[in-house]
């Protein structure tokens, strides 16, 4: 979906990092999966997976027991799952047409590709340069519920037998994409997503543990929204929100740690800085506290935009107070870096 070492390797820094911690958010502008030509600046959004033979997709869903419609509005959800994405790029400007096509006979499967006469057609009347088409999609959702014991006591110390029910629900979604540039007449992209959903439920009888899962529906929406979320990251740099956590404690330095977490929750990174570079300057052979200040410098560099400092400070964090935790942070910096250079290429004339 999106670049997910990032967003993992901070969480589980975060984890290791303990009690002696809090959390704050930044926005950082992830790189897409592949670049786009530079001339490129806008792109219409068309539903051509409507199924031509309307009639064997309805009797696909009585025979799986989907809802009537479904996934008619769920390919209405992954166009603004993608939509949304796409209002978080600096890259190019989206449009959602509402134009719905009809592609293969069951809807499931890649029809041939438009031709290029109805792409200019729509690129001229939505004044776009690109076309983005959901191609196919086909979802899927099964359900099963198996019987288990559990032997329990009753007030007299007898024991007997309790028979309840444990439901799963797995919801798939596979949509198929393609990307056209009539300037060049090649299509970009031809891509295809495929996501999952489990749910679990539970009940004294199979039915009611059946009928505890959640809609087909709602669940079938939710995975084809996060699958538009996934496609937009890959065609497009977006902008997301990733945690990180901060020291806000230091044995000998409570009162300075704790004033100067809540600058940096007030988002006053300066005076926040102030007081970890005194920490520092007066640690002396506490080293554990100097290492946790030098760690938060590092976190208020990023959080600036400098990536180059804070690298610094999360070097000087391990290596001169060897603060283990800056290890990992050291590597999700240079990440970022890598990151930001892959963005750099993909913005052409364009300053993030």
């Amino acid at each position: 979906m999106i670049r997910k070492h990032l967003p993992k390797a901070a969480f589980l820094l975060a984890l290791a990092l303990g009690a002696c911690t809090r959390n704050t958010t930044l926005r950082v502008l992830q790189p897409a999966q592949m670049t786009l030509p530079e001339h490129i600046t806008t792109v219409a959004i068309v539903d051509r997976s409507k199924p031509s033979n309307g009639w064997s997709n309805f009797l696909e869903g009585l025979i799986s027991g989907e809802d009537i419609g479904q996934d008619r509005r769920s390919r209405q959800t992954a166009v603004d799952g993608l939509t949304n994405a796409l209002t978080r790029t600096p890259r190019f400007q989206a449009k959602s047409t509402g134009i719905e096509l009809a592609g293969s006979k069951s809807g499931g499967r890649m029809p041939p590709a438009l031709e290029w006469a109805e792409i200019d057609k729509i690129c001229r009347d939505y004044n776009t340069n690109a076309v983005v088409t959901i191609e196919s999609f086909d979802s899927d959702n099964a359900r099963s519920a198996h019987p288990y014991s559990e032997t329990r006591k009753d007030k007299t110390g007898k024991k007997y037998t309790v028979t309840s029910y444990r439901s799963q629900q797995r919801t798939s979604v596979r949509i198929g994409w393609r990307l056209y540039d009539p300037k060049t007449k090649i299509i970009l992209d031809e891509y295809v997503t495929d996501d999952f959903l489990e749910r679990n439920g539970s009940g004294t009888t199979e039915k009611a543990s059946l009928s505890n899962l959640p809609s087909q529906l709602d669940v079938t929406r939710d995975v084809a929204y996060n699958v538009g979320i996934e496609y937009g990251a890959r065609i497009a740099p977006i902008y997301v929100n990733v945690s990180r956590a901060y020291y806000s404690k230091a044995k000998g330095f409570k009162d300075d740690m704790k004033k100067a977490a809540r600058y940096l929750e007030d988002r006053d990174i300066e005076k926040a800085a102030i007081i970890w570079k005194r920490v520092i300057a007066i640690a002396g052979d506490k080293k554990k506290a100097a290492g946790r200040a030098a760690y938060n410098m590092a976190v208020a560099s990023e959080i600036n935009g400098n990536l180059p400092l804070a690298l610094d400070w999360a070097q000087k964090s391990w290596n001169d107070y060897g603060n283990k935790k800056a290890r990992e942070y050291i590597n999700i910096i240079k990440a970022r870096q890598n990151d930001a250079r892959k963005v750099d290429a993909q913005m052409p004339g364009k300053k993030v």
